[in-house]
């Protein structure tokens, strides 16, 4: 092999530059990332799979519970709705046929009774509805509120944000001239771009414009906590109705029955219990003469 063929061992630029161990450390830290992301992902997927496995694994043994009872119980049940059924039919005509002229009477007081029961329905209805509409006006105040209390704090410390902002420039104008100082110009270049960004976002305003910002912000903030303020009352308001309403409405229909019997019955007053044969002999002696005693004789004749 000649001189020109054999390789220089001092020719250091054609050996290749061995891989930077960071990066790969960098790439494997990456990877692992990913796969921790996936795995947290699946797990969570198997545990939320699990509790609805676990929730329909109780309900199928419920379900079969609920129909095993049933079937065991269907017969008895059956007997008893035929034997309320025969009840019925038997009290129905005879009441029908003994009732007269207090039907009308009765069949208006209960149409009366349930129509207002109804009304009572409709209302809750309405005041439902009525929450849920002042519910979503009553939060979104509130979000604007605090949208206007944040702008106005914006400009409230406006004097201390600009501070700050000039703080920074000032450290970053520092930082500039030691890097010039050093001939460190790629540390150089980031750091007057990050200047020129600052810099761009760095207002300094009159003080007239100052203030009329504030009164303006303050306003702002002012009407959104009165608007805050009315919804969040008139939705206390319907909240309290519609409580009430709920509870007189519920204490109405779980009490129908008593109280429509109360009526009727103040309508239509039982007649008095019949007396007993006992009671009866007891009356009629009361008023009768004085009987013979019993050793025979009899009154005294006054003449």
């Amino acid at each position: 092999m000649s001189d020109t063929q054999r390789p220089n061992p001092f020719d250091y630029h054609r050996v290749p530059e061995p891989p930077d161990p960071n990066e790969r450390l960098t790439q494997l830290q990456i990877e692992l990332d990913q796969h921790t992301l996936r795995i947290n992902h699946l797990t969570q997927q198997k545990t939320e799979l699990q509790t609805d496995f676990d929730d329909l694994s109780k309900n199928v043994g419920d379900l079969k519970t609920t129909l095993s009872a049933y079937g065991a119980q269907i017969k008895d049940l059956e007997t008893t709705l035929h034997g309320l059924q025969y009840f019925y039919d038997q009290k129905h005509k005879m009441v029908m046929a003994a009732i007269g002229d207090k039907k009308g009477p009765i069949d208006e007081t209960i149409r009366e009774f349930d129509y207002e029961t109804v009304a009572m329905e409709d209302r809750l209805r309405e005041l439902n509805q009525e929450v849920a509409k002042i519910t979503v006006e009553s939060q979104n105040a509130t979000t604007t509120q605090a949208a206007k209390q944040a702008e106005y704090d914006k400009v409230q410390g406006y004097q201390q944000d600009l501070t700050a902002k000039l703080t920074d420039l000032n450290n970053l104008r520092n930082s500039i001239t030691q890097s010039d100082s050093s001939t460190d110009i790629a540390s150089m270049y980031f750091e007057v771009l990050e200047f020129q960004k600052e810099l761009k976002s760095t207002d300094l305003i009159p003080q007239h414009q100052l203030a009329l910002e504030l009164k303006q912000k303050l306003g702002e903030l002012e009407q959104a906590k009165e608007q805050a303020r009315s919804r969040s009352a008139e939705l206390n308001s319907l909240q309290a109705e519609q409580t009430k309403q709920q509870s007189t409405l519920s204490t109405r229909i779980a009490g129908r029955r008593a109280q429509l019997l109360t009526q009727i019955q103040n309508m239509f007053p039982a007649p008095a219990p019949i007396a007993t044969g006992t009671t009866a002999a007891s009356g009629a002696t009361a008023g009768a003469p004085a009987a013979a005693s019993s050793t025979g004789t009899t009154p005294a004749t006054t003449k």
